[in-house]
């Protein structure tokens, strides 16, 4: 048993100061530029949530969430930590904020491995905040002060996450500006005469002024175009469709990817990089029908521009990844669309600043019976369909969906 911890993973090294037992047997090693890793057991996993989730099942499981959602609420908390960088901690913090205006704790009522690793990421984002700042978002600095204290002093010291000052008390408003001292009177008796005489006529344009810029005012506001509507975001806006592996390489340059040809009745295929080597044997990858989010900006992955990405289920342990499949009989761009979205265009590309799919993500899950779907804000089910028949995983329940 051993594990390689970045020396940038704080996350990482903080549950492990939190679980003395793992810390004492695994033999543990501080690496630089590489992703942390974790050898438990007969398993081999890389990264802060994978081996977060081991290191929490084996050792201490509440951690891990009590029950199968309480699990899957902790892995959906951990995906979107890990997509949140540095450049978009002020994103994660609001979303914090708002999931915490009836909670305690990020999942359940317990501290979870949600709360330590959404704490390491955000402390040095916390760190630059200000006192206005930190009261605007009540909830997110109780909860995080509320964390800080629950972790002993020893183990923040010993990853070097010192203790931040969190005051909720309403900053003092800032002191008004004292009005400038009135002007000086003008030297008595010295031209009243003139002076009336010049204030009658600086009067009369003073309101022949007034009555022009009351009637350009009026002009404008008849003419001003109607506020723009706020963007409602929906699952529709993003393009699934039905595609077809032809065929699966590794990456040249990176031992966790996948090159894949996608057939998706285009006039030519895509190519797609996936992060699947661990999950998915390449014999399991040939000849495969799969769900791809076709309308994401493409992106770079280590030299290889990937045009899409692969719709795959994580089950509640982080441990097992599935395709989410589409229904016997689908071909290659068959459109893929929600339960209650249909008919309804999706958008041609998904703005990054927009995050619409970052909003729609939350809610990806499969059910109790394996079938893929988008929970709303009511929690009401809507099952991801192919020309009406469902799609479903192989045999995960409750997972999420990414």
């Amino acid at each position: 048993m051993s594990a390689s911890i970045s020396n940038t993973d704080s996350a990482l090294r903080l549950l492990l100061a939190l679980v003395p037992q793992a810390e004492s047997e695994l033999a543990v090693q501080t690496v630089t530029d590489q992703l942390s890793k974790l050898d438990l057991d007969g398993q081999t996993v890389e990264g802060t949530n994978s081996v977060a989730q081991l290191v929490a099942a084996k050792y201490n499981s509440a951690l891990a969430g009590k029950t199968d959602a309480e699990k899957a609420d902790v892995s959906q908390w951990l995906t979107m930590s890990a997509r949140h960088g540095p450049s978009e901690r002020q994103l994660f913090a609001q979303t914090i904020n708002e999931h915490l205006a009836d909670k305690t704790y990020l999942v359940s009522n317990a501290i979870t491995l949600a709360d330590i690793v959404a704490f390491s990421n955000v402390h040095a984002y916390m760190d630059t905040l200000s006192s206005q700042k930190r009261f605007n978002w009540s909830n997110f600095s109780r909860w995080f002060d509320l964390i800080q204290h629950a972790v002993p002093a020893a183990a923040l010291e010993k990853v070097g996450l010192k203790l931040i000052t969190i005051d909720l008390n309403a900053p003092a408003p800032a002191k008004k500006q004292q009005a400038a001292p009135a002007a000086k009177a003008d030297k008595a008796n010295k031209g009243a005469a003139a002076d009336t005489d010049k204030k009658g006529k600086k009067q009369e344009k003073a309101e022949g002024q007034n009555d022009e810029k009351k009637e350009k005012k009026e002009k404008k506001k008849q003419a001003a175009p109607a506020a723009k509507e706020e963007l409602k975001i929906v699952p529709s806006m993003i393009d699934l469709r039905v595609g077809h592996i032809v065929s699966v390489k590794k990456h040249d340059d990176a031992d966790s990817l996948y090159v894949e040809t996608i057939e998706l009745g285009e006039p030519a295929p895509r190519t797609v990089v996936s992060g699947l080597v661990r999950f998915i044997p390449i014999e399991q990858m040939q000849d495969r029908d799969v769900v791809l989010v076709c309308n994401l900006k493409p992106v770079a992955m280590r030299g290889v521009k990937s045009f899409a990405m692969v719709l795959c289920a994580t089950s509640p342990d982080g441990n097992t990844v599935e395709f989410v499949e589409p229904p016997k009989g689908s071909k290659p761009g068959d459109r893929v669309y929600f339960e209650g979205f249909e008919g309804a265009e999706p958008e041609e590309v998904l703005k990054p600043k927009l995050k619409i799919f970052e909003t729609i993500q939350p809610g990806l899950f499969t059910n109790d019976d394996r079938e893929a779907g988008w929970y709303d804000e009511d929690k009401k089910f809507h099952k991801l369909l192919v020309g009406g028949n469902i799609c479903t995983t192989a045999t995960i329940a409750k997972g999420t969906l990414k």
